[in-house]
């Protein structure tokens, strides 16, 4: 059953469960041989097989993938579940990766994360922005670990893609829609892994999605989508395009058993600073439908 709620049917939802929020600070440990930086919370408290929420940043800038970007969300979320976060490679203090950070890199780069910590599946992902791309990849690789998804204001594999979003844009302005888009130079003190995963997201955009289109559809597991729709996104002609990627996360959260889609129109891009309560609430809703892990 699909659940479909503005911000303001969820907000004032208060979580009953009360977890341990006893946090553990944050560890360096060596992944492949290489240094990552984490932090986790509730884990000595875990019941056997109860999902871990990890917690996926955008890559908006490089202070926007930092252990920093969930410090308010974080501990809101470790009242009702064991959850992690974690830095990239090339942030914070995470080094560089040696690989080229496609999306299926990063995803597996993570996965060694996890397992070296020792934190085992089932888990929930969520991803902000284009963090939902990095667990779209996790499920494709791990589906029999991922218990379900929360896609926080964020990219989801589903489009709309290039030509989509110029048809439902004005005559005028649709010729341009179609060409490729021109990215902004990447500024030159920019630090090297920083620096290899937007050089990767750029060329996810000017190919229109080349490998988020090879994901498999996702199925069998709740996802709870919320879109940022302050009213400046929905006016103007992007407008059509915002409501056309609404009707996106829409058709995913339908093919959902417990789908939730919420359009928050009292926050901006960083949903999860602005609203912390809202984003564990949707998370919660997830975790009380998480199926069983899957087979792979």
């Amino acid at each position: 059953m699909l659940k479909m709620l503005s911000c303001a049917a969820l907000i004032s939802l208060t979580a009953v469960e009360c977890f341990a929020q006893t946090s553990l600070p944050p560890a360096t440990i060596q992944v492949d041989g290489a240094p990552m930086r984490f932090v986790a919370a509730g884990l000595e408290q875990r019941k056997p097989r109860q999902p871990v929420v990890v917690l996926e940043a955008g890559a908006a800038d490089p202070a926007g993938s930092t252990l920093d970007d969930w410090a308010k969300a974080l501990p809101v979320i470790a009242r009702i579940a064991p959850v992690v976060a974690y830095e990239r490679r090339g942030y914070g203090m995470s080094q560089p990766d040696r690989q080229r950070p496609t999306m299926r890199r990063v995803a597996t780069v993570l996965h060694d994360l996890l397992r070296t910590a020792h934190i085992d599946p089932p888990y929930v992902l969520v991803g902000h922005s284009w963090g939902g791309n990095y667990i779209r990849a996790f499920t494709d690789l791990y589906p029999g670990e991922v218990a379900g998804l929360v896609f926080v204001d964020a990219h989801n594999g589903m489009g709309p893609w290039r030509e989509e979003r110029a048809a439902v844009m004005p005559p005028e302005r649709r010729a341009a829609a179609l060409k490729p888009p021109v990215i902004p130079p990447i500024p030159p003190n920019t630090p090297p892994g920083v620096r290899a995963e937007f050089e990767e997201i750029a060329r996810e955009m000017i190919s229109d999605g080349q490998e988020a289109r090879t994901f498999k559809r996702v199925t069998g597991i709740p996802i709870a989508i919320i879109v940022a729709t302050p009213g400046s996104r929905l006016q103007g002609d992007m407008g059509p395009v915002v409501r056309l990627q609404i009707d996106r996360a829409l058709d995913m959260a339908l093919a959902a058993p417990n789908g939730m889609l919420i359009t928050a129109n009292h926050v901006g891009h960083g949903v999860q600073n602005a609203d912390p309560t809202l984003v564990a609430n949707v998370i919660k809703h997830v975790l009380d439908h998480a199926a069983a892990p899957r087979s792979q």
